[in-house]
Parts: structure tokens; C-alpha cells; sequence
């Protein structure tokens, strides 16, 4: 007997759930088409090459063979575009968007897929601090759509912490070291790592650091009651100012997080999530990774980019979803070309495939829509 079960942390598909995510993705492409931004697919499967700066074994990703070359399915949907853009002659700057699916092995217990629908943009040759701000306008436009305003926008920087610590050591085992703790909140373990430092000039705000999260303007308060190193201070004026701009965007909390990992390793500059107090995960995740695509060419492009946890954002996304009700055509099977040319003039109508007409008659009575038959004379006729 063959097996029937799915592979671990696979799911199927189906229903209105199905229908739902698919009516989602249409909308969004629709918002993304309406900004410029042009589609790209990428194939599931890449060379593991591709991902050499990504940590694999973090990731946990799925590793196959093919013709003795090491190929992973993508665990992430970034780095193949940036493959791509490398392995392609494409005038820059340019603004790109997908759907796909990601492949990661979750943690046993987690509750969590392993696959999973990904969204999202790349705005690729951009400096300005105004590619940052797109994303943050459609994350604006998609909450108040679909959560009705409840999306806080998060902020943090990926330098910020190598700014801090570039001045307390030149060590990077022990950088590394300190911002895994801090990452973590593993208080202890951390506190145990500054313990060098707390009687310098970094001491109070180095105890302080791990709490360093919330509501922007009471973090800003906060940090300023601290003497920065000057890179850092440089980060936190850029954080505020953007923190300014946000706030003009209509029903828009922001926050800060200057103790949060960047969300993946290769980001440079500013990075930010997107979520909602009464959900766990985060719906919105990207940032600055302006030395991505040193990786696949010498010459560097600023990036910008964003991913939408499309799985998740089906499961809270409140909107009316059409629910066309199509009437039903019973017909003989002699009847197929009549059959067409009704429906051509009738696009409302589905076929009915019962093998009688009192069988027809009890599914549209269960359907609750009306059933119409064709005549001898090649007619449509009410049959309800």
C-alpha cells in the first residue's frame, strides 16, 4: 500500500483557506504592479554555492544532490535574485517583486512548516533613505487594507551593535560572543561578557542595552541620557529621523529595537518588522544590505528589500472575499455544442455533471443556486 501521509512539516491546501491566500496574493500583486515593481521567479532549486554567506546549518535547509553538484531547495528568496541580477545584464536602478515558496527545516516542536508562501520586494540601486520608506508606505497601505491599522512598525539598525562594540575591543570572537547573548536576552551570560567594560565610559548603556525596545520615543529618551560612540550616535540620529517620518504615515505605531538581531546576515543598514500585539510572529521582515551582490560580482548595488509572511497573513487578514455562486447547466453529452455556445453567452453558468436530471435538481436545491437544462431544440430552459 502506498504511503499516505505527508513528509514532516508539509501541508496540503484546499478551500476557502486556499481560496483566501489566493484572492490575497492577486490584491497585493495588484499594489505592487500599481508601484512599479516587476515580477521575478526563481526555481526551487539552487546551487548550495549560492547561499555560501548564508548560514545553512542555521537555517537548517533541505540539501540535495544532482549530477554530483551540491543543490539546496531555496531557504531564502533574496539571494537567488541577487544571483540573478549578477548572472543577468539588467539596467539598474529597478524595483522587483515575488511569491514563493521557501524551504526551511523548523525546530522539532515549534509547531511550525517547513514550507512556507513568501512575498516580497527587492528595490534594487537605490541610496536614498527613500527606498526604506516604500516599504514602510505599503506595509502602511496593507495594514490599514487588511488589520485594520494594528501593524507596528519596529526599527533597529544593523551596525548599530558593531558600533558600540568597535570600541570596546578589537576582538571579534568576543563582539561575536556579546551580541549572541544580547540577541538572545540572555541576561546573565551577557552581563557576565561586559563585565570587562561596565567601569567605562559604555558602562551604564551597556547594562542598559538589552532593554533598549518599545515605544520610539521613550527608547530615544532613554538613549540620551548615554554618551554614544560617535558611529553610534551617527545610527541613533538616523533612527529618529526616520522614526519622524513614520509617524506621518496615517494609524501608524512605531517602535525601536536596538537590541534585535538583523534578520539575516547580510543586511548594512537599517532593518525593520512588522506585527501586530495580538500575534506572535512577525508578518513584515527586511532592511538594508547594500554589499549583497559583492557576493556574485565585484561591483556592489545598494538593495533594499522586504518579505511578507504570506502564510500568516492569510490567517489574520480581514477582508470580504468574493464568493461567486455559479448557476448550474445540465446537459446531455450530445448536447457539447450547444454547451458552448450557452456558456459563451451565459458566463455565470457551470456545468452540471449529474448523470440524471432529478440527481441535478437536488445538488442545486443543496447548492442553493438555480439549474437551468437545454431543450431539444438546443435551448436553455429553467430546471430548478
Amino acid at each position: 500500500m502506498h504511503k499516505v501521509s505527508l513528509p514532516l512539516g508539509m501541508r496540503d491546501e484546499f478551500g476557502m483557506q486556499a481560496y483566501k491566500k489566493h484572492q490575497l496574493e492577486k490584491m497585493l500583486e495588484q499594489l505592487l504592479q500599481q508601484h512599479d515593481f516587476m515580477r521575478i521567479d526563481t526555481p526551487l532549486l539552487e546551487y548550495q554555492e549560492v547561499f555560501a554567506d548564508f548560514d545553512l546549518k542555521q537555517r537548517r535547509a533541505y540539501h540535495l544532490v544532482d549530477n554530483n553538484e551540491a543543490v539546496v531547495l531555496r531557504p531564502d528568496l533574496t539571494l537567488p535574485i541577487a544571483r540573478f541580477l549578477a548572472t543577468n545584464n539588467f539596467d539598474l536602478p529597478r524595483k522587483f517583486y515575488y511569491v514563493g515558496e521557501r524551504f526551511k527545516i523548523a525546530k522539532s516542536l515549534s509547531g511550525k512548516y517547513n514550507q512556507m508562501t513568501q512575498a516580497g520586494i527587492e528595490i534594487v540601486g537605490y541610496t536614498s533613505l527613500k527606498a526604506e520608506l516604500e516599504c514602510f508606505f505599503l506595509i502602511n497601505c496593507l495594514s490599514r487594507k487588511f488589520l485594520q491599522g494594528r501593524v507596528r512598525i519596529e526599527l533597529g539598525d544593523a551596525c548599530f551593535a558593531d558600533a558600540v562594540l568597535d570600541s570596546l575591543t578589537k576582538d571579534a570572537a568576543l563582539k561575536a560572543a556579546i551580541k549572541k547573548q544580547l540577541y538572545q536576552k540572555n541576561i546573565p551570560q551577557y552581563q557576565k561578557m561586559i563585565a570587562p567594560f561596565v567601569t567605562g565610559k559604555q558602562g551604564q548603556f551597556l547594562q542598559k542595552w538589552p532593554r533598549l525596545f518599545g515605544d520610539e520615543a521613550t527608547v530615544l529618551q532613554q538613549v540620551s541620557q548615554f554618551a554614544l560612540p560617535a558611529a553610534a550616535q551617527l545610527i541613533i540620529n538616523k533612527l529618529e529621523r526616520v522614526a519622524h517620518w513614520l509617524k506621518q504615515l496615517p494609524e501608524q505605531p512605531v517602535s525601536l529595537d536596538l537590541s534585535a538581531a538583523p534578520p539575516q546576515t547580510y543586511y548594512t543598514g537599517i532593518t525593520f518588522k512588522g506585527f501586530s500585539d495580538d500575534i506572535s510572529d512577525y508578518l513584515f521582515s527586511g532592511g538594508r544590505y547594500d554589499h549583497l551582490l559583492e557576493s556574485f560580482q565585484k561591483k556592489a548595488e545598494p538593495a533594499v528589500g522586504m518579505g511578507i509572511d504570506l502564510e500568516l497573513l492569510t490567517k489574520v487578514a480581514d477582508f470580504d472575499i468574493p464568493k461567486p455562486k455559479a448557476d448550474l447547466l445540465f446537459f446531455e453529452p450530445e448536447q457539447l455544442s450547444e454547451v458552448v455556445q450557452i456558456c459563451q453567452q451565459h458566463p455565470n453558468l457551470t456545468l452540471c455533471l449529474e448523470r440524471d436530471l432529478q440527481s441535478a435538481q437536488q445538488t442545486a436545491a443543496t447548492k442553493h443556486v438555480k439549474l437551468f437544462r437545454i431543450d431539444k431544440e438546443g435551448k436553455i430552459s429553467d430546471a430548478t
